[in-house]
């Protein structure tokens, strides 16, 4: 089921768009291809969270409230929702400082996690069972060969 052109908004982003365009600006989603039964359900803040998000709310320019709610979030793997709060109080008020300094804060944090769940930890070499079995291969072979050396000669 494809989402209709004449649609008000954007079905990822949820970002107003004009019927002549066929990719949001902001997601750049093609409208054509998307299905919303292959769609996953946006994820939504849990009451905690969202009881952050309140005390942040009703004190806009208390930016230790933004960062709890921040903090909050990061550990229960609730940027997603997070940034998006903050994205539709930028949709409504493009220039509130607050909120696009806010958003940058969660757009760093989730950029850290996903740097930090993308690189696979690297095993140094001296680690392996192997690295040990030819570093003991090649003492016995020339523990023996001096052994052999002075005999021979």
């Amino acid at each position: 089921m494809t989402d209709s052109p004449g649609a008000a908004h954007c079905p990822k982003c949820q970002r107003d768009r004009s019927q002549d365009l066929s990719a949001c600006p902001r997601c750049g989603l093609v409208f054509e291809l998307w299905k919303e039964d292959a769609a996953a359900p946006l994820p939504a803040l849990d009451e905690a969270a969202e009881a952050l998000w309140q005390a942040a709310k009703s004190d806009w320019t208390n930016t230790l409230a933004h960062e709890a709610f921040i903090k909050y979030c990061l550990q229960w793997d609730l940027l997603g929702p997070a940034g998006r709060l903050y994205r539709e109080r930028l949709d409504e008020n493009p220039k509130d400082a607050v909120a696009e300094a806010m958003q940058k804060q969660v757009l760093a944090k989730a950029t850290m996690t996903l740097e930090l769940h993308k690189s696979p930890m690297v095993v140094p070499v001296t680690r392996s069972k192997w690295f040990w079995l030819v570093v003991l291969s090649a003492m016995a072979m020339g523990i023996l060969f001096g052994l052999f050396y002075r005999r021979f000669r």
